[in-house]
């Protein structure tokens, strides 16, 4: 009896020792055995959902910028104090953070936007996106200004906004205006 328990428990334990070894194959070409699970497998799931990350909130970023530059013309940087603050609100909100409202509304001349009515801003058109950090892409491109005239040429402006995001939303937390380009 006490042979027949030896046996049992000597088997079980070489079924549980096979079962916790993983499959090998060798591989022809070099004689060496391989790892049929691949050690790497979570880091590189890991790499593609960050990808994928990277490429969703990309596409986020420059959504955002686009949907501002549209907004631009919409602002008349020349307003009396309370009738900018309305536009700003109304055009910008949702768009840029707080912090960056308040400094236009304080300085509008920093604020891009409209100041006369011919030329307008029209859009912006975006050259890069780079990522700063996980929270942070930094955006550089031109303010494409425009007039009724269909023989007048469009006039660019440099502009780079620094895009956070604050809480879970993506908001325009900086923006450098840069000069006219010729």
């Amino acid at each position: 009896m006490k042979k027949i328990l030896l046996y049992g428990v000597a088997l079980s334990l070489s079924i549980s020792l096979i079962g916790c070894t993983a499959p090998k194959n060798e591989d022809s070409s070099t004689g060496k055995v391989q790892n049929q699970i691949e050690e790497q497998t979570p880091k590189d799931k890991l790499d593609k959902e960050e990808i994928t990350i990277d490429k969703q909130d990309k596409e986020e970023v420059t959504r955002l910028v686009e949907e501002f530059g549209g907004k631009l013309q919409s602002v008349s940087l020349l307003s009396p104090k309370k009738e900018l603050e309305k536009s700003m609100k109304e055009n910008y909100g949702g768009l840029v953070s707080e912090d960056l409202m308040n400094k236009w509304l304080n300085n509008p001349e920093d604020a891009p936007g409209r100041f006369v009515s011919s030329p307008w801003p029209d859009r912006i058109e975006i050259e890069n996106v780079e990522k700063i950090s996980d929270t942070e892409y930094e955006v550089g491109g031109n303010i494409i200004e425009i007039t009724s005239s269909e023989n007048d040429e469009p006039i660019s402006r440099t502009i780079t906004l620094t895009v956070r995001k604050i809480d879970i939303v993506w908001l325009i937390n900086d923006v450098v205006l840069g000069e006219y380009n010729k």
